[in-house]
């Protein structure tokens, strides 16, 4: 079971997910006016080739599956679109192997045949930038998007999706914010309380999440899992991109305080020294674990969490509670943070930029649509009304489920707990317009590197030059 979710994980969108890149929530105005681009600006619409053959290309199902339930125009018999076939090109993420593909196809572009013409592709969040900034991925204004389709967008996933010049070149149907899980039963034992607004006040800023972790010491918990858990909040709330204009890696002081506190928590036993997705990370999800939370979105929590519990996943995606399923909640935290997201973006020389146009306005601007993928798989969408829909509906849920007689939002394995409504409170707090082209390189050397810092193997000035050097390797050009 170990080993299948950890495979599920790992070809996730958002495996390790745009963790640096986004700032704080103090920039959120002006980063969100540098995101709009202006309807009143002329902009050239792309001709449509009238293709036969649309291409997607894709790094797992997770886009196909949306898509083909979702898009109310694709006849699933035939996997067309009125005359136009559906196909889905599918590489690994594992390796970087669906960039090395997506690469190589799209300078192909001008050469290929009508149909094989890259017509849309996904990025995710942490490497959305290194496509955005090119002309690969077209205007979304020029496919003839506007504004008022792109107006219950959050923010923040405009910003990562736009190009230096102010143009948006991806949308996305995802929100991806995130908040700390912890152990109803724990709290219970600790705190005397569960209570979601208890809790809160236990772990609303940094101090007192560090008190609380010398609180749960004494009683023989761990406040984390392991070394990376708070990396994604840190690193969503830097101030500046990860490499400057000159090409000099840049250590954020949010950064460095993820790197201070995190040795300071391993040295006091706030952790329990566990890397992500290791197999000891996901044990500390389960029933006897000693392990108070984790710092989680809502993918990770319907899918690494609830797997990791100890539940019996069902052929159909649902879960049998058993472990810990059903002893969680979730707050907010000491910060607001976004991790992962799925963007799709609109391939320069595509030959069917009408459809493209269309899956892009029915799958990640209609709130009708977007209501019913967050209703039935809980995703935790991008757009503002629908999240507000579910919400109010998690609180009542009458109009809707009135035969039911239950709250259908509701999270089983949150304890009765609204998913969407409790993380829709982070998600207008997030920023990402420090997103760079060099954001998923950099993290995941930093959580490889460091380890040995936190292990008493390294200094700390030691370790951040080999996380740079780690860096430099995948691209050159860069300084320390």
């Amino acid at each position: 079971m170990r080993k299948k979710w950890l495979a599920l994980a790992l070809s996730m969108a958002m495996v390790v997910g745009s963790i640096t890149g986004c700032g704080g929530s103090d920039s959120n105005k002006d980063a969100s006016d540098s995101s709009k681009s202006n309807d009143s600006a002329k902009v050239e619409t792309v001709a449509d080739g009238g293709g036969k053959v649309l291409n997607i290309y894709v790094w797992n199902t997770e886009f196909k599956e949306r898509f083909e339930k979702y898009y109310p125009d694709y006849n699933k018999d035939t996997k067309s679109i009125g005359d136009v076939k559906v196909k889905f090109v599918t590489n690994t993420n594992e390796g970087g192997v669906y960039q090395k593909k997506l690469d190589a196809a799209l300078k192909k572009q001008d050469s290929a045949s009508a149909d094989d013409k890259i017509d849309m592709f996904l990025c995710e969040m942490d490497y959305v930038n290194k496509y955005t900034n090119t002309d690969m991925a077209l205007d979304i204004k020029s496919l003839g998007l506007t504004d008022d389709d792109l107006s219950q967008m959050y923010d923040y996933t405009k910003q990562a999706a736009t190009k230096r010049d102010g143009t948006l070149r991806a949308v996305s149907w995802q929100g991806c914010p995130g908040g700390f899980v912890y152990r109803r039963s724990i709290a219970k034992e600790v705190f005397g309380t569960d209570d979601i607004e208890k809790i809160q006040e236990q772990v609303s800023d940094w101090d007192k999440f560090a008190a609380a972790a010398e609180t749960l010491k004494g009683k023989g918990y761990k406040m984390l899992s392991g070394f990376d858990d708070a990396l994604r909040v840190y690193s969503n709330n830097v101030s500046q991109k990860c490499v400057n204009d000159e090409g000099v890696i840049q250590i954020d002081p949010s950064i460095e305080k993820w790197i201070d506190t995190t040795k300071e928590y391993t040295d006091k036993g706030y952790n329990n020294g566990t890397s992500l997705w290791a197999e000891e990370w996901t044990a500390d999800m389960g029933k006897d674990s000693k392990v108070f939370g984790y710092f989680m979105p809502a993918w990770g929590i319907n899918f690494s969490m609830a797997e990791g519990s100890g539940a019996k996943k069902n052929d159909d995606g649902s879960f049998t509670p058993g472990g810990s399923y059903g002893d969680w909640a979730v707050v907010t935290g000491p910060q607001a943070f976004n991790w992962g997201g799925s963007f799709i973006c609109g391939a320069n020389g595509t030959d069917n930029a009408k459809l493209v146009a269309d899956i892009m306005k029915k799958l990640c601007c209609d709130k009708d649509i977007m209501f019913n993928i967050s209703k039935d798989t809980s995703d935790f969408v991008n757009n503002k009304e629908a999240v507000k829909k579910i919400s109010e509906a998690g609180a009542t849920c009458d109009y809707l489920y009135e035969a039911a007689g239950q709250d259908t939002f509701a999270s089983d394995f949150l304890g009765g707990q609204s998913l969407v409504k409790a993380l829709s409170a982070a998600a207008d707090n997030i920023n990402c317009s420090n997103v760079s082209p060099y954001d998923q390189m950099y993290i995941e050397s930093l959580m490889a590197k460091m380890k040995d810092y936190y292990q008493g193997k390294v200094s700390k000035e030691k370790a951040i030059d080999n996380f740079k050097s780690e860096v430099i390797k995948s691209y050159p050009d860069l300084k320390k």
